[in-house]
C-alpha cells in the first residue's frame, strides 16, 4: 500500500514542478540554533556573486522559537542539503553543506563544541518578493544537526529530520501509577 502512495505522491510532485510558473523563485533558508549562540545563524540559499553576500529580510512565522512574527535577516550563501531516501529503515538522515562561510560561524561553532548540547535547525521556504510580507510557505522544524566539520571554507554536517528514530514511543508506565501491570508474588 505504501508503494502506491509513494508512487502517487511522486507523480503529483513531478506534475507540480512541471506546471510551476517560471518567474517564481523559491528561497530556501536555514536557521541554525544552539543554546551557546547569542542569536540564531540564519542563511538563505543564494549564490555569492560579489564580495558582500546578499541579505534577505524575511518574516518568521508567529510561533517561531526566536523572533516570532518578526522580519529578520538571512545571509545569502550557497548550501546544499542531500535529503534522506524514502525508506522505513532510514532514520531520516541527511547531509548539509554550507559553502563560502569563511570565519562567519567560527565563534558560534566553537562555543557550541565547548558547551555541548545539540544543534538544531529550522528549514523555511519563502517566495521571493513576498518573503517580508507573507512569511514562510513551508516550515520544517525539529531538525537535529550532528557532527559539524570545517572543510576549507565550508561546513559539512549530518543530521536527522524530525529525529523520529530517537524519540521515545508511548509513555513511561510506573508501578505506582499502574499497579495492575505489576505482577505480585
Amino acid at each position: 500500500m505504501s508503494m502506491t502512495i509513494d508512487a502517487e505522491l511522486d507523480a503529483a510532485i513531478a506534475e507540480a514542478y512541471a506546471s510551476a510558473p517560471q518567474d517564481v523563485i523559491v528561497l530556501h533558508t536555514l536557521e541554525i540554533n544552539h543554546p551557546a549562540f547569542t542569536q540564531p545563524a540564519r542563511v538563505c540559499r543564494w549564490p555569492v556573486t560579489d564580495s558582500e553576500p546578499t541579505v534577505f529580510r524575511c518574516r518568521l512565522e508567529d510561533d517561531a522559537p526566536y523572533n516570532a512574527g518578526e522580519v529578520v535577516e538571512f545571509v545569502g550563501l550557497p548550501f546544499e542539503i542531500t535529503l534522506p531516501e524514502k525508506s522505513g529503515e532510514n532514520p531520516g538522515s541527511f547531509t548539509l553543506r554550507l559553502d563560502n562561510i569563511g570565519d562567519m560561524l567560527d565563534a558560534e561553532l566553537e562555543a557550541a563544541a565547548m558547551y555541548g548540547s545539540k544543534i538544531t535547525a529550522i528549514y523555511r521556504e519563502y517566495i521571493k518578493g513576498t518573503e517580508s510580507a507573507d512569511g514562510p510557505r513551508t516550515v520544517w522544524d525539529d531538525i537535529t544537526i550532528t557532527d559539524p566539520k570545517m572543510e576549507g571554507q565550508s561546513i559539512v554536517a549530518t543530521g536527522a529530520i524530525l529525529d523520529w528514530m530517537f524519540k521515545p514511543f508511548g509513555k513511561l508506565y510506573l508501578p505506582s501509577e499502574y499497579p495492575a501491570l505489576v505482577r505480585g508474588r
